[in-house]
């Protein structure tokens, strides 16, 4: 891979622009300080020259001696500095002028700038009467602009070429700089990445470049291989779970929902297991994250729901007509292909209407009520069930309450965590119940675990539950065994 313009021109470039716009600020700032000094510095030596003749100027002026104060006058032109010189009377008639260097003109824009030619004015006095204030006249000496001009070019083209120069050695040294601790770094990493094997790609760690472990670049490098080590277990996870899912290490186990009145078996839920290393049958912790993290929540998610089509299938054939509760997570059921896939099974296996109940649970918040309605109402009427699953915790709390009118919910599952403080912490449970009672809604139960819960909840009209007090949750054979073979003879 090939860049089409280098970073290094790029940043020279660009170097170089700043340098050259803050030279010709300095520029600028320097120029008029060099010459304000040499206009004071003019204006001085012209005051020690215009107090050198003054008193002889002064006596000549008094007497009216033309040629004595010519001569005078002609005494200051080997300074070199004045070009010409006036005695002006007080009512500013010019009395004398005396030139020392032809004019030459010089442009209008630098005489306005610099308020050229530089002019200064000293009275002449009669030595006679000291005490009369009034000068006999003024002797006004103008520089040579000329010579003010020439030493403003000359500056000029000395502060450029100075400055530019630096700009120049500042621009290569800041780029060097920059290109020895930025540029090939950043190139060296482009260089590596490019020639990877694409089998490597995924499991590739950068080398941290020598002298930046501690400044962006290597933050940039850790972050990289933070996040390769990130995507290979992600990648390894996703490649455990499938082969997992191939190798038939998952398995749906049923737990039974009873009438607590009379304990018959009503309806199963079905839940996912995983086979462990040891032989057991668990689900693991992890286990629903780590299927959602990887993205394989629909992948899985749909081989329980054809799995659970299956069983329904077989006992529709035995003649058995036992509802499945299937738990479905909001990933899940908000994803582009749930509905349409779940009608294909409903299909393919001829499951009947409402032997299918789908539990939605709220893992992570449904962001969009309008997908999920949408997505629900058409497997409704196709005969599934809808219970909102764990209600009361997490995102299906009551501060999302406002959406259940809209949802084509049937039921409500009342959490274990509710159930466990029965029946003596029974606030949050008969706020639930009460709200099941008023939208018309079927409750069900989970986690109980003693005879004092059940009394409880068959005293509040909460018929159907769950739990270890009825049964934990069964192999698929062990469920026929115990709960349909009877039904079936």
């Amino acid at each position: 891979m090939r860049v089409s313009r280098s970073l290094t021109i790029k940043q020279m470039a660009m170097v170089s622009a700043v340098a050259v716009l803050f030279i010709f600020i300095f520029i600028v700032v320097q120029l008029f300080h060099f010459v304000q000094q040499s206009r004071y510095d003019t204006a001085s030596q012209m005051e020690k020259i215009a107090h050198s003749v003054r008193i002889p100027l002064s006596a000549a002026i008094l007497k009216a001696d033309i040629p004595q104060a010519e001569s005078i006058l002609n005494q200051i032109q080997p300074s070199g500095i004045i070009s010409r010189a006036d005695v002006v009377l007080p009512n500013q008639f010019q009395a004398l002028r005396q030139s020392f260097a032809p004019e030459r003109p010089i442009p209008m824009w630098i005489a306005r700038l610099f308020e050229l030619p530089v002019q200064i004015s000293l009275p002449l006095y009669s030595l006679e009467r000291p005490a009369n204030p009034q000068p006999l006249a003024y002797l006004v000496l103008q520089a040579d602009s000329w010579r003010m001009y020439k030493f403003i070019i000359s500056t000029i083209s000395t502060l450029l070429t100075t400055y530019l120069l630096l700009a120049l050695i500042l621009s290569v040294a800041i780029s060097w700089s920059i290109n020895r601790l930025i540029v090939h770094p950043i190139r060296n990493i482009a260089r590596e990445l490019d020639s990877l094997n694409p089998n490597d790609a995924a499991s590739h760690q950068l080398k941290l470049p020598h002298l930046h472990h501690d400044d962006e670049i290597g933050m940039l490098v850790r972050s990289y291989n933070r996040n390769q080590q990130m995507s290979q277990r992600h990648l390894t996870e996703e490649h455990d779970l499938l082969t997992a899912l191939d190798n038939h290490q998952f398995a749906i186990w049923l737990q039974p929902q009873v009438n607590m009145q009379t304990r018959e078996v009503v309806s199963a839920e079905v839940l996912l297991r995983m086979k462990q290393p040891d032989g057991s049958w668990t689900l693991p912790d992890d286990l629903i994250p780590r299927i959602e993290n990887c993205g394989l929540i629909f992948t899985i998610g749909n081989w329980v729901l054809e799995e659970s089509c299956r069983v329904l299938a077989r006992w529709q054939s035995q003649g058995i007509t036992m509802p499945l509760c299937v738990n479905i997570s909001a990933h899940q059921l908000l994803h582009e292909e749930m509905g349409s896939s779940l009608l294909e099974l409903l299909a393919r296996y001829r499951i009947q209407p409402g032997m299918l109940i789908l539990e939605v649970t709220e893992s992570h918040r449904i962001d969009d009520p309008k997908k999920a309605v949408s997505v629900l109402r058409p497997l409704r009427k196709a005969g599934v069930r809808i219970a909102l699953d764990d209600f009361g915790m997490g995102y299906a709390s009551l501060r999302h309450l406002h959406h259940l009118k809209a949802l084509p919910v049937d039921a409500l599952k009342l959490d274990k965590s509710f159930v466990d403080g029965l029946p003596e912490d029974h606030a949050m449970a008969g706020v639930i119940i009460g709200m099941a009672k008023t939208l018309g809604l079927k409750l069900v139960a989970e986690g109980i675990e003693n005879q004092a819960q059940c009394d409880w909840l068959l005293k509040e009209g909460v018929t159907v539950a769950q739990g270890y007090l009825f049964s934990r949750a069964l192999t698929l054979k062990e469920f026929d065994a115990q709960y349909l073979s009877a039904t079936h003879q």
